[in-house]
């Protein structure tokens, strides 16, 4: 429809029908973990997932709730999950960027009796375009815990170390 056409057949006789419950939606998505998401303020779809598989395992955490301070310029780190039972903060990540790596750096030599473990999407992730190092190597050169698609069930445990 152009521009020029009159204004009744741009707004009202073209427009989208939608259905009678609201709801236009390509993805099969519960609408439990839906409201959960909305309701917890989860990041992303796969820290959604992570607090969906701890909750099913029925293992005590808490999500965003922790702040540490570090510098050079006062700021907070805030981990995305801390596992009660084990004493252990995990970070969810997907993308794992510059800013994101030189912080956790930061933090883990300013904090160094915190057990923070990284959980990827994908590890095999290079850490930017053209480099060999990936997510993983990254954790490893950088003593880091890490795992990949979910949180490890020996995690979990008292002594998850």
């Amino acid at each position: 429809m152009c521009a020029d056409a009159p204004f009744n057949n741009r707004t009202y006789k073209y427009r989208k029908t939608i259905p009678q419950t609201g709801r236009v939606s390509d993805k099969k998505i519960s609408i439990d973990w839906t409201r959960v998401l909305k309701k917890s303020r989860y990041r992303s779809q796969f820290e959604l997932n992570l607090a969906r598989t701890l909750t099913e395992n029925e293992v005590p955490f808490r999500y965003e709730e922790t702040k540490f301070q570090y510098i050079p310029e006062p700021r907070n780190y805030t981990p995305d999950f801390y596992l009660e039972k084990s004493d252990i903060y995990v970070e969810a990540k997907g993308h794992l960027t510059k800013d994101d790596r030189v912080k956790m750096l930061l933090v883990k030599k300013q904090h160094p009796n915190l057990d923070i473990r990284f959980v990827f999407l994908r590890a095999s992730n290079k850490i930017y375009k053209g480099s060999k190092t990936t997510y993983a190597s990254w954790c490893e050169r950088h003593n880091f815990i890490w795992a990949e698609g979910s949180i490890p069930t020996d995690w979990y445990e008292k002594n998850g170390r």
